[in-house]
């Protein structure tokens, strides 16, 4: 009889890795003296599953008569997996003497819960944000430690708002205080940087010629999942077809995008998806589809993906929006804008439940979705975008029941309590316990019944 395989093997070829599912051939042989030694195996592998944090950004607040109900709509099923948090505030986003600017600070605290250094010169300065804390709690377990995704592109430089530079509104993620993460919004870069493995010397030339020579990444690991899947046993053979076919569905709708843009993979094809907002939609999709297959593979544990870019003024003309976001934001009570402003928080909500189900549709090796062991944080730091206050904000926790999170259809607190409470009570659930972070006043539990 054949040693079973490591759970952990990975194909590799030309470039390109790939783990694998949990296969029966990684557990020991199925007689009498082996079952032991199997549910042993699968034991060890249980103790060992990850917990993941994803953190998913919404600008310009929301119509506070609509909300919650303009994003919840939306999650249908899903709905049992999330709690709505009411009462959460970040103090540190409000003006505190420096005047206007709350979309930067809103964007810049948000997952530091600190208050941004007005500026729009080099001396930016916000604060570790919290995703960076769990990152570098977990470095070296996963070969990138978090990755930063967006719909819009980052930007480092400028005056966004009011004096404020552009480098707050377009990130939230910092590594440290004076230096944000950035982000990645095309899709076929985020794929490459999670699933490719190219030469460490190699340079971004080589690297892009290297990806356009290949048509997917399946073709460097054709020879290897063909000896495989010659290997294994019937059930784990269709197991790993129907695995291999959902990476190469999510290269396809990758390609379609590329198409529809006019775009390559080196092309900075943001200009052309914002003429489509169609793209657009497909492009968070994508991103939540990335993320979900690199949770899966356990690439890495920790994401951000900001919707779009704090103060964004993008259209949504696929939502019956052709006004810009931030300008229907503003909306003085006025009905018309009010309609506008709960249309877009209704296409936020229907890519909140598109990444939720990506996260459900992948299973975990030793039972359950991925989702049951991702805490996913969907929010931001303005409450109503008229207003452009930083109390009650409109904050949605979901998944994490394999890691004991419990939730119901909505979690009232104390108003005025600290986001970064919540921050604190993520971590803990992740089993990254810190005694204090931002602004907190107490650790928030998410595991109370």
């Amino acid at each position: 009889m054949s040693a079973p395989l490591h759970r952990r093997t990975v194909l590799r070829g030309a470039g390109a890795a790939l783990a694998l599912p949990f296969l029966d051939a990684m557990l020991p042989g199925g007689g009498l003296v082996t079952r032991t030694a199997a549910a042993a195996a699968r034991a060890a592998a249980i103790a060992d599953a990850p917990a993941r944090l994803l953190f998913v950004f919404v600008p310009n607040g929301v119509e506070p008569s609509a909300w919650p109900g303009s994003a919840l709509d939306a999650l249908g099923a899903h709905s049992t997996h999330a709690t709505v948090m009411r009462g959460l505030c970040h103090r540190n986003a409000a003006a505190l003497g420096d005047g206007p600017g709350d979309h930067a600070r809103s964007a810049a605290c948000f997952l530091t819960g600190v208050h941004p250094r007005k500026t729009s010169g080099g001396d930016i300065t916000a604060g570790v944000s919290v995703d960076q804390v769990a990152a570098r709690r977990l470095a070296g377990r996963t070969r990138l430690e978090s990755i930063e995704l967006g719909g819009e592109p980052t930007m480092r430089a400028g005056d966004c708002d009011s004096g404020y530079s552009c480098a707050y509104s377009a990130n939230i993620s910092w590594r440290g205080p004076h230096t944000p993460s950035g982000k990645e919004h095309d899709p076929r870069r985020a794929f490459e940087l999670l699933f490719s493995d190219g030469p460490a010397d190699e340079d971004a030339p080589a690297r892009a010629r290297r990806i356009a020579l290949r048509r997917s990444i399946l073709d460097a690991l054709g020879g290897q999942a063909r000896a495989l899947s010659d290997r294994v046993g019937t059930d784990d053979r269709r197991k790993l077809d129907e695995y291999l076919e959902g990476v190469r569905s999510l290269e396809r709708r990758i390609e379609t995008m590329e198409r529809t843009a006019g775009s390559g993979v080196d092309a900075a094809d943001a200009a052309a998806l914002d003429r489509d907002p169609a793209d657009y939609a497909a492009r968070i999709d994508l991103l939540a589809e990335i993320t979900a297959l690199a949770f899966a593979q356990d690439r890495t544990r920790v994401t951000t993906l900001m919707l779009a870019n704090e103060g964004s003024n993008r259209a949504y003309a696929d939502a019956g929006v052709s006004d810009g976001h931030h300008e229907v934001s503003h909306h003085g009570n006025d009905p018309a804008k009010l309609a506008k402003f709960a249309a877009i928080n209704r296409w936020q909500g229907v890519r909140l439940a598109a990444l939720l189900s990506a996260l459900h549709r992948r299973q975990e090796p030793t039972g359950g979705s991925v989702l049951d062991r991702t805490l996913v944080l969907y929010g931001g730091a303005i409450g109503d975008g008229n207003r452009h206050n930083h109390d009650d904000l409109p904050v949605i926790l979901a998944g994490g029941s394999g890691l004991g999170v419990r939730h119901g259809a909505e979690r009232a607190l104390a108003p005025g309590t600290p986001l970064c409470n919540l921050y604190l009570g993520m971590l803990a659930a992740a089993g990254i316990p810190v005694g204090r972070f931002g602004d907190s006043t107490g650790e928030l539990s998410l595991t109370a019944g």
